[in-house]
C-alpha cells in the first residue's frame, strides 16, 4: 500500500514549519506525528474476514484459494475454532495470539496441534502465491469461527474485526437457502454500523442451477431490506474449484480508499491544530493590546478555573447520565419490540436456546452502540455550545472556542468500552438469566391454538416477560459506560479549552517581545507565519 509513503510525505511537509512553533507545540507535533504514523502502520493491511455458520465451507474454500489443500483445519469443533489470519512468508509457520500476546509458534504442518481457546487469533504464514498477491495489494484474508455457535468468545473475536473496520464476506450454505436465525441477526447488526458484507453462496453443487438462482435472488432481497441498496451476491464451490465470485469481489476492493477517510481525518486534525496556534499568534501580534501583563494573569486565573470546572452555566440541553442511560434503554426496548415477531418465530420453531440468545444479543448490542454514539454526539454538542456561550462572557481576550471541528475524536472514546458490550464482558449473563428459564415451558400454553394465535401470543410473551427485564438487567452496565463517557468528554473539552487559552498566552508573550523589535522584524516574522499557514492549508488540500 502507498498510504505509508503518502502520509509520511505529508508529515514531512508539516514538519517544515515546526521551527516556527513555540511553547510545547513542537514536542506536541512530534508526539502526535509518531502516534499517527503508528496508526498508518496498523492500517497497512485491511482484514477481510470470512464469516458464516459452522460447516458453511469457509475453511475448505480458503484451502482451495490458497492452492494449499488441507492447510486450514476443517470440521473443527466449536470449542477449538479460532480466527486464522493468512499472510505470505517464505518460511511457513503459525503463531498463536491470546489477548494480543503471542503465546506459541509451530510449523504450519502442526497447525492442528495448537492449544487454542475461543477468541484466540492464529497468524498463518504460508508460501501461497494468491495470498502473496493479496498481501501486496494490502489485503489479508481471515478464516473466522462460526457465528451463532453458542461459544460467546467467538462473537468477541468477530467483534474485534468489526471494531477495526474491515470488509466482511459472508459464506452461506446453499442448503440453508437464505439468511436465517443468528446469521440474519449478525447481518442486521453489521448494517447498524453501516457495514454491508459481500455474500457468497457456497456448496452450490448440492442444488440445481435454478435453485441457486432463486436463493441468490432471495438473499439479495434480504440484503436490500437491511439497507444495502447494491449488495454483492455471488456463488462459490470448493468441490468444483469455483472461486470466481470470491476473486471478483477481492479484485473490487481498494484497500487504500477503505482507510483513506479515517487516516486523512486524523491527519487534518493534527495539521489544523498547528494552523490554529499560528493564526492566534498572528491575530494577537497584529492588534494594539493594552495591559498585556495583566491580561496574562487573568488568563492564568481563567485556565485554573476551567481546570477545576467547565463553565457551562444553567444549560438545560445537557443530558444527565441518568437521562442518557434511560434514552439508550428505551431504544433497546424499542429495538427488541420491533424484532419480537422474529424472536417469537424462532421460539415457535423450537430453535435452540443459544441461537435465540445470539439473535437477542446481536439486536441489543447493535442498538446500544448506535445509541451510545448518538448520545455522545448530543452531549458533546450541548456541552461545547454551553462552554462557548459562557466563555464569551468570561474570556479576558477573545479565545477560539469552536470545539465542534474536533468532535470526531470524542467518538473514539467509545472504543475503550466496546469490550464491556461483548458477550465475554459479562453483561449478557443477566440476559441469559432472564430469557432462558422462560423458554422451556412456553409450549405448555400453545396446544390447540392456530399458528397465527401461537405466534402472536409468543410475541406478547416476549415483550411482557423479556424486553423490560433485559433492559433493566443491563442498566448498571449502561449507566457506568454513560457516566464514564460523559466524564471523558468533559476532560476532552477541558483539555481543548485550556490548550486554546495557552495559545493566547503564547501570543501575548510574543506581543510583549515585539516591543523590543523593529517594525520590519515583526512584519517579517508575521509574513513567515502567514506563509506557513498557507503551506499547511495546501497540505490539507492534498489529502
Amino acid at each position: 500500500m502507498n498510504n505509508i509513503n503518502k502520509y509520511q510525505v505529508a508529515l514531512d511537509k508539516v514538519s517544515e514549519v515546526s521551527p516556527l512553533l513555540i511553547g510545547d507545540a513542537q514536542n506536541e507535533l512530534k508526539r502526535k506525528s509518531e502516534e499517527f504514523m503508528n496508526m498508518v502502520e496498523e492500517s497497512r493491511y485491511i482484514k477481510v474476514p470470512l464469516v458464516g455458520v459452522f460447516s458453511a465451507g469457509k475453511s475448505s474454500l480458503l484451502n482451495i484459494f490458497t492452492q494449499k489443500p488441507g492447510m486450514l483445519p476443517v470440521d473443527t469443533m466449536p470449542e477449538t475454532a479460532v480466527a486464522y489470519e493468512l499472510y505470505y512468508a517464505a518460511s511457513e509457520c503459525v503463531e498463536l495470539y491470546r489477548n494480543g500476546s503471542k503465546i506459541d509458534t509451530k510449523p504450519l504442518a502442526e497447525i492442528t496441534q495448537l492449544d487454542t481457546k475461543p477468541g484466540d487469533i492464529a497468524k498463518v504464514y504460508c508460501t501461497s502465491e494468491p495470498i502473496k498477491e493479496l498481501q501486496e495489494k494490502g489485503i489479508v484474508l481471515v478464516d473466522m469461527p462460526g457465528i451463532g455457535s453458542g461459544i460467546e468468545r467467538h462473537d468477541a473475536a468477530i467483534f474485534n474485526y468489526i471494531n477495526s473496520g474491515t470488509a466482511f464476506i459472508l459464506i452461506v450454505d446453499a442448503e440453508q437457502g437464505s439468511l436465517r436465525g443468528s446469521t440474519l441477526a449478525f447481518m442486521h447488526e453489521l448494517s447498524q454500523y453501516s457495514m454491508f458484507p459481500a455474500v457468497l453462496v457456497s456448496k452450490t453443487d448440492k442444488k440445481t442451477e435454478a435453485d441457486v438462482k432463486d436463493i441468490t435472488e432471495y438473499i439479495k432481497f434480504q440484503m436490500t431490506q437491511l439497507g444495502n441498496t447494491n449488495p454483492y451476491i455471488s456463488t462459490v464451490c470448493s468441490v468444483n474449484n469455483n472461486l470466481e465470485g470470491l476473486n471478483r469481489y477481492l479484485e473490487s476492493l481498494n484497500p487504500e480508499s477503505l482507510v483513506a477517510e479515517k487516516l486523512s481525518k486524523s491527519l487534518k486534525i493534527i495539521v489544523n491544530s498547528v494552523i490554529e496556534q499560528m493564526k492566534v499568534r498572528i491575530s494577537i501580534r497584529s492588534k494594539d493590546i493594552e495591559n498585556i501583563d495583566e491580561k496574562i494573569k487573568q488568563i492564568d486565573e481563567e485556565i485554573n478555573n476551567v481546570k477545576a470546572e467547565l463553565p457551562v452555566g444553567e444549560n438545560q440541553d445537557i443530558d444527565t447520565p441518568e437521562k442518557s442511560t434511560q434514552d439508550i434503554l428505551d431504544n433497546v426496548k424499542a429495538a427488541l419490540e420491533a424484532k419480537a415477531t422474529d424472536i417469537a418465530q424462532m421460539i415457535v420453531d423450537k430453535e435452540d436456546q443459544e441461537s435465540i440468545k445470539a439473535v437477542i444479543v446481536s439486536i441489543v448490542r447493535a442498538e446500544i452502540i448506535s445509541s451510545l454514539k448518538e448520545e455522545s454526539e448530543q452531549y458533546s454538542t450541548a456541552l461545547g455550545t454551553a462552554v462557548q456561550e459562557q466563555m464569551r462572557n468570561l474570556a479576558t481576550i477573545e479565545v477560539d472556542t469552536d470545539f465542534m471541528k474536533d468532535m470526531s475524536e470524542i467518538l473514539e472514546i467509545l472504543n475503550g468500552y466496546i469490550a464491556m458490550l461483548l458477550p465475554a464482558g459479562g453483561i449478557w449473563g443477566n440476559l441469559a438469566r432472564v430469557l432462558l428459564p422462560f423458554l422451556p415451558g412456553i409450549v405448555n400454553w400453545l396446544f390447540g391454538k392456530t399458528d397465527e394465535d401461537i405466534l402472536e401470543e409468543v410475541r406478547e410473551k416476549v415483550i411482557s416477560k423479556c424486553v423490560n427485564e433485559v433492559a433493566e438487567g443491563i442498566r448498571p452496565t449502561i449507566s457506568k459506560i454513560t457516566i464514564d463517557t460523559q466524564h471523558k468528554i468533559q476532560e476532552k473539552i477541558q483539555s481543548e479549552l485550556v490548550s486554546k487559552m495557552e495559545k493566547v498566552k503564547e501570543g501575548l508573550r510574543e506581543k510583549i517581545a515585539d516591543a523590543n523589535k523593529t517594525k520590519e522584524e515583526v512584519t517579517d516574522e508575521l509574513s513567515k507565519l502567514n506563509a506557513a499557514v498557507s503551506h499547511l492549508n495546501s497540505v490539507i488540500a492534498e489529502l
